[in-house]
């Protein structure tokens, strides 16, 4: 656990300082969570008025299960794609930044344009792959209950490991997706899973910036209580609410862009051996297993 933790906390010391350098890189995870309400907003919600109306246009049950998945499935294509466009982008910046190339929001949308083909092939895929999984959960689960449900979350987790590098493939050598999952785990087997290991590391570390907010929430209601109930209560509750919110979504985007610009980091010392100048070399080596 300590050393995971030290790992993490490299990691997100050597990704800032690319981050501090470039403070609008941490626009991608912003747009792309823009983006995914949008297209939740566009699908999601006429999908269910829909159903309801085919409801009660007396269609079969299998008619209006068969619009809602088919609009179920396209809603998961398209937001893959949006995370898959908005992530390929923030790599493409993070990979100009280690070249020396000051980058900026236009360049990392322009490179990720460049690549549309395949990333469109690779959310294909991603959502297809997403779908199955979901569906092989349900069925697992029905038929062996618990353990049928840590079954399907292994294999949503292999399926995970196996495409971790998927996108800084897809930027750097513009392949379809089915190569790029090869190159992926290719690299993740040289790597024997330390970068992912680096990476729950990561994660570690954002998971103890939150914890201050439960003495926090301690606090707040603590206060509400001497404010006797009624409007100050409200308000003083709300405020701590709103405070909250902001701030767990603001880690949310710095931690996405930090641990994007790691992977890139991983992903350039491993097919080129060159360490970025932002990154430190020994943190980097340490992704590596040396059997």
């Amino acid at each position: 656990m300590f050393e995971t933790f030290k790992r993490g906390w490299s990691m997100a010391g050597a990704s800032w300082s690319v981050l501090k350098a470039y403070p609008k890189l941490a626009l991608f995870p912003v747009l792309s969570g823009i983006a995914l309400i949008a297209v939740s907003a566009v699908l999601i919600i006429p999908t269910g008025v829909g159903a309801l109306a085919g409801a009660g246009m007396n269609l079969s049950d299998k008619a209006v299960e068969s619009v809602v998945y088919v609009a179920l499935f396209l809603w998961y294509f398209l937001c893959t794609f949006v995370v898959v466009f908005c992530n390929a982008a923030l790599i493409s910046c993070a990979l100009q930044s280690f070249a020396g190339q000051p980058p900026t929001i236009g360049s990392g949308f322009a490179a990720a344009a460049k690549r549309l083909p395949q990333i469109l092939g690779w959310s294909l895929v991603a959502a297809t792959v997403g779908v199955v999984l979901q569906a092989l959960q349900s069925l697992l689960t029905d038929k062996l209950g618990f353990f049928g449900d840590l079954l399907a979350g292994i294999f949503s987790a292999v399926w995970g490991v196996a495409t971790y590098f998927v996108v800084p493939v897809l930027v750097t050598d513009g392949v379809g997706p089915i190569k790029a999952v090869k190159r992926s785990s290719g690299i993740l087997r040289r790597t024997w899973g330390e970068s992912l290991a680096g990476s729950g590391g990561l994660g570690l570390i954002s998971l103890c910036f939150i914890l201050p907010l439960i003495p926090l929430f301690g606090v707040g209601v603590m206060l509400a209580g001497r404010a006797g109930g009624g409007v100050a209560s409200g308000a003083i509750l709300g405020t701590l609410i709103a405070l909250s919110v902001v701030y767990v979504l603001a880690l949310i985007v710095v931690f996405t862009a930090l641990g994007s610009i790691f992977r890139a980091a991983v992903y350039v010392y491993a097919t080129t051996g060159v360490t970025p100048s932002q990154m430190d070399a020994t943190l980097l080596q340490s992704s590596f297993s040396s059997k």
